[in-house]
């Protein structure tokens, strides 16, 4: 059998003297989409945050391709995030921000500008190029980070899905780049929505800081 693309052994997580990860362990393998579900304040965003090396755990080691990475820079792990705040660059239009990543590889400017073009118009932005992502609606500043992740091609997505509060044609844009973008990668989300549960391979319930259930859609429909 390969060996897994992540191992979470025996995550601690600790704020003051709130405990928000009590041992979350967890083995996912390659392509695998999984789903992270539970009360707001259960420890989701947390777990998804050490993997990504945002926050380091009190304790537990993070595992990629059998490597410790828990002390591990963001930037020297490969795995990419989406959270809520969309982390693009104010003083950046569409497209420097989309195409940051490419500069930084001295990519030449004909094959990022190409590259762009096709991003942007999988996530339905075609002519965004140079509007300022100040100017962009919380939709379409999502839909931009969506298409910058695109061009990096990470191994692993991890997204905090987040459109709950946006408008019913947006929020469709949004899962139709979702659903290109995670196709035959290992993503992990946290979910706001039916369909997305649906199509995971496994969904995790996180409940006061441990997994208490994982399964399918089906099999946790079935034991509840």
């Amino acid at each position: 059998m390969a060996e897994p693309i992540l191992v979470l052994e025996n995550i601690q997580k600790s704020f003051g003297e709130q405990e928000v990860l009590r041992g979350i362990s967890l083995v996912v393998e390659k392509g695998e989409f999984i789903t992270l579900l539970g009360s707001s304040g259960c420890g989701k965003t947390t777990t998804l945050r050490i993997i990504a090396g945002l926050e380091t755990p009190d304790g537990g080691r993070v595992l990629l391709k059998g490597e410790d990475v828990t002390d591990r820079a963001p930037n020297r792990r490969d795995v990419n995030t989406i959270f809520q705040n969309y982390a693009l660059f104010p003083h950046m239009n569409v497209e420097e921000n989309v195409g940051y990543g490419l500069k930084i590889e001295h990519r030449p400017k004909s094959e990022i500008k190409k590259e762009v073009e096709e991003a942007l118009s999988l996530v339905q932005l075609s002519g965004f190029e140079k509007r300022r992502v100040t100017e962009l609606s919380g939709g379409q500043k999502q839909r931009v980070a969506i298409a910058r992740i695109f061009l990096k091609d990470p191994p692993i997505l991890i997204l905090d899905e987040a459109t709950s509060a946006l408008d019913s044609i947006t929020e469709a844009k949004i899962q139709h780049a979702f659903d290109e973008l995670s196709r035959g990668r290992t993503t992990l989300i946290i979910a706001h929505r039916l369909s997305t549960i649906r199509a995971a391979h496994r969904i995790l319930v996180i409940r006061d800081g441990r997994i208490a259930e994982q399964g399918t859609h089906d099999q946790l429909l079935a034991a509840n």
